[in-house]
């Protein structure tokens, strides 16, 4: 019972305890960071003041517009990182009333945290090294946030910011032991400047000697503690620091570590020693047969490394006479002793303070591909020095050839590219047809490699990883055929590929050829026209064209793109200016060596050659004495197919037609109810431009006080290509834009001189003559006779001057009926002249006549029914007929009143 008295006032304490919360109170000038949020800002942005302002660097509040203007809540402000990250720096007070600065509300940060490792006796770095077991540390907070320690509500319970450390068995340290066995917690620690540590230097740091730490490595995060900014920030990758350390404590053993436990013969590797620093540890390769000799050598260390020590060729061979533990050979008894005295095998290696020390080893084509074991041993003089070993493989490498093709024209550029991870020089030769045996120089086929002798091989481009060579075979003097092409890591010849690594590739060469997409064309005056064709070997110089015409000559030069297509277009200005008629062009390809052995001179009046002399006149394209048109065509050829010109070519001909345009008649004529769609064929070139014009006929100058009224349309379309070999074209106007009339249709090209025309005429719809014919009925009543209708009215319409006129005829209508109350026919026959209510009549004498049928039908079974009945029967019905009969005589003279 006791104890529950005194608990009771230990809860209520408890509960009277106000919780501590984050800083959110911000002062006026304070400073916020990206990722805080719930900060109260009612000191730093006052009333009136409902709004805050940025101002672009370098202007000025009050005379400058703000950057940006936002609304903000003084008791929950969040600083937003995607909507501050480019925006950091000073806020202003803002008054949206009147659009006026005030103070600097706040400050507004990109948050940063950055640790480091020190020694605390020398404040030298320790980040990422080694520390021997009892070095004190201390970790240096390099931060900016400072800012929140100064605002008026925070308590110095916890820091801004949360330190913990990893330790090489998986645990998390939230603080550390420091000399004397004291505990210091991170989370005390307060950042009050740019730079702190923690634990203080004057507490003597982070004791890393005492016996619960072990050796291993140690890595060190810091985390934002406030205002949920760590979790606000987590998934923005924004400008904001939060950069952690790492340190290793006291390793207790010689360590080594590789880069790769594989590598390419050739290719150098690196092993990072780990140890005390400061002190000194042997480190050694082994294997082969231990002679040394070419193909048979272990990795050699590299000389003149910082922090490493080794023997001279020469001697002594101090380094070389240490004894391994447990060993009963020195170094230099262990290792090969060719070449270099084996000086290059071992070698004594300092780490650096941090412990740690990299050491590179090479290979070369004389290191044979094999596992090597690379020792490490020491401290040299230690009674029990600590031992490791890694292993490491050194295979051959392979080289790889690709040229993107296998069949390439002469005079063609080849591209030859691939991987070299045998060696850092690739060599390159060719073998095939009449070529030496061995292989030949890939730039000068004919030329023997010799084994050994790299200056006898062709040597590709190459940054010891890839490689890359461009042949040009217009000057190789090879013939059309097959070749093989070797990529070798070594300068060995067709015959001594065994001890290196190599590729080939076959490739196939072919003469060069000249082809046209098409061997005629036409074209008409003023359109445009392309001459395409296909081209081998790509030679730089492109092709050449040339034209001859009826008093015309034409030459220039068309560029080949990858893949040999070239196109060469004639302008539409170039096609004007030449007659209707045929023109003959001739491509011309230079061939193999790239130069064209037939060209015209600077005037175009003299075609030159390379023979009989470079320069030669050949024949006259111009001036007294010229050829022309077909002569000249043909004394090209002749030139070209001499035995003493390589160029090649081909030839086809080109047609130049007056343009014209036709108009399908059938298309001049319309109705104004319905879109015209004028139509007709043309030779322009399809895609062109036609302008149409349609004006009135009777357009023309205006009598005075007339309206002047007149109609017309225009507009343009675009011919395509037709069925039939020629281009069309369709052009419509809409339907009511033209009123009944005839119309004047010009046509002509928008890019060329064809033209035509033609009479366009617009009438009023055809409406035909509708008749309809009703039976007028006449109706006849009795015991003998078989009722009968007929109605005949006429309805006549047509059109007359855009106005529907309505004929009705009406034929005498005579009904017969027995019943004197029935309606005067006549006068009802009479009154259905007026349309609604001749559409009225229609509907009842339809009814009608569906009555009169039931009635006939019924009549009918009547008398079936009464001429089968018995003669007493027939006697009652007289009777009963004989009671009726005055009945009769009233319809009688009903209906000739009627």
């Amino acid at each position: 019972m006791y104890s529950r008295l005194v608990c009771i006032p230990i809860i209520l304490i408890l509960f009277c305890i106000p919780v501590l919360a984050d800083p959110v109170t911000i002062p006026l000038g304070g400073e916020v960071y990206l990722g805080e949020e719930g900060l109260d800002i009612h000191l730093a942005v006052p009333y009136p003041y409902t709004s805050i302002a940025y101002y672009a660097a370098g202007s000025s509040p009050g005379r400058d517009q703000p950057l940006d203007i936002m609304q903000v809540s003084q008791n929950r402000f969040s600083v937003i990182a995607d909507l501050f990250y480019d925006k950091t720096g000073a806020w202003y007070q803002w008054d949206p009333v009147r659009g006026m600065p005030g103070q600097v509300a706040f400050i507004v940060r990109n948050p940063r945290i950055s640790l480091k490792v020190m020694d605390r006796n020398t404040m030298s770095d320790r980040s990422y090294g080694t520390a021997s077991k009892g070095t004190p540390l201390v970790i240096q907070v390099e931060t900016n946030i400072a800012g929140i320690t100064r605002r008026p509500d925070f308590g110095y319970n916890d820091g801004p910011l949360k330190i913990q450390i990893m330790t090489p068995g998986g645990g998390t340290l939230s603080g550390v032991v420091t000399p004397g066995g004291g505990q210091y917690q991170f989370s005390s620690f307060i950042p009050t400047g740019e730079l702190g540590y923690a634990p203080p230097i004057e507490s003597g740091g982070w004791d890393t000697g005492w016996s619960g730490y072990e050796s291993g490595l140690y890595r060190i995060e810091p985390q934002f503690a406030v205002n949920r900014m760590d979790d606000n920030l987590r998934s923005y990758s924004g400008r904001y620091t939060l950069r952690g350390t790492e340190v290793t404590l006291g390793t207790e053993r010689a360590g080594l570590h590789a880069t790769t436990d594989r590598v390419v013969r050739g290719d150098p590797f690196g092993v990072t020693i780990t140890g005390s620093p400061g002190t000194p540890y042997v480190v050694w390769v082994e294997g082969g047969s231990g002679s040394g000799r070419s193909g048979d050598q272990p990795p050699m260390i590299l000389s003149s490394q910082e922090g490493v020590r080794q023997d001279r060729p020469d001697g002594p061979f101090t380094i070389g006479s240490y004894r391994p533990y447990g060993k009963d050979r020195t170094l230099k008894e262990i290792v090969p002793g060719y070449p270099y005295s084996g000086v290059y095998y071992y070698a004594e290696v300092n780490p650096d303070r941090n412990g740690r020390r990299t050491v590179e080893f090479r290979t070369s084509q004389e290191t044979d591909d094999q596992r090597y074991t690379i020792h490490i041993e020491g401290p040299v003089g230690a009674a029990n020095p600590k031992y490791d070993k890694i292993q490491v493989e050194v295979v051959k490498g392979s080289v790889s050839l690709t040229t993107g093709a296998d069949t390439f024209t002469i005079g063609e550029e080849i591209r030859l590219r691939g991987v070299n991870t045998g060696s850092c020089d690739t060599y390159l030769f060719i073998t095939g047809p009449n070529l030496p045996s061995a292989g030949g120089r890939l730039d000068a086929p004919r030329r023997a490699v010799v084994n050994g002798n790299p200056s006898s091989f062709t040597m590709a481009d190459s940054d010891c990883e890839t490689w890359d060579y461009r042949l040009y075979t217009g000057n190789l003097g090879l013939d059309a055929g097959t070749y093989t092409i070797y990529a070798v890591s070594t300068p060995s010849d067709r015959y001594h590929l065994d001890r290196t690594t190599w590729e080939t590739i076959p490739i196939t060469l072919t003469r060069p050829y000249i082809s046209v997409s098409s061997r005629r064309m036409t074209v008409a005056q003023g359109d445009e026209l392309t001459i395409t064709g296909s081209s081998g070997g790509n030679p730089d110089a492109g092709v050449a064209i040339w034209i001859f015409g009826r008093n015309f000559f034409w030459y220039d030069t068309a560029s080949v793109e990858r893949g040999g297509y070239f196109s060469y277009d004639l302008s539409r200005a170039m096609t004007s200016d030449m007659a209707p008629g045929e023109y003959s062009v001739i491509v011309q390809h230079p061939m193999a060596d790239g130069e064209f052995n037939l060209w015209p001179d600077r005037n175009r009046e003299v075609v030159l050659g390379t023979t009989p002399w470079w320069g030669a006149p050949v024949f006259r394209v111009g001036g007294p004495g010229a050829l022309q048109g077909p002569a000249a065509a043909s004394a090209l050829i002749n030139a070209l197919s001499s035995q003493f010109i390589d160029d090649t070519y081909t030839e086809y001909s080109i047609f130049i037609q007056n343009p014209k345009i036709g108009i399908d008649r059938e298309s001049l004529t319309g109705t104004i109810d319905t879109p015209i769609i004028i139509s007709g064929t043309t030779n322009i070139a399809p895609d062109s431009k036609i302008l149409i014009e349609v004006t009135d006929e009777q357009f023309g100058p205006t009598q005075k006080g007339s309206s002047g009224e007149w109609a017309g349309y225009s507009g343009t379309t675009t011919t395509f290509a037709g069925p039939a070999g020629e281009q069309e074209y369709l052009f419509e106007i809409p339907a009511g834009t033209l009123p009944a009339s005839t119309y004047q249709v010009l046509i002509q090209a928008v890019s060329s001189p064809g033209t035509a025309s033609g009479v366009l005429t617009v009438e009023y719809p055809v409406v035909e003559t509708i008749t309809p014919t009703v039976v007028t009925p006449n109706i006849t009543l009795n015991n003998t006779t078989t009722p009968t209708i007929t109605i005949t009215p006429v309805i006549t319409a047509k059109i007359v001057n855009e106005t529907i006129q309505i004929t009705h005829t009406q034929t005498p209508v005579s009904i017969d009926v027995p019943y004197k109350d029935m309606v005067n026919i006549q006068e009802l026959m009479n009154r259905s002249r007026e349309p609604p209510v001749l559409l009225g009549l229609g509907i009842t004498l339809g009814l009608l006549l569906a009555g009169l049928v039931v009635v006939l039908y019924s009549w009918q079974q009547r008398k079936k029914e009464t001429e089968t009945k018995e003669p007493e029967e027939t006697d009652n019905q007289e009777k009963i007929t004989n009671e009726d009969a005055p009945v009769q005589p009233q319809a009688d003279e009903s209906q000739d009143e009627s």
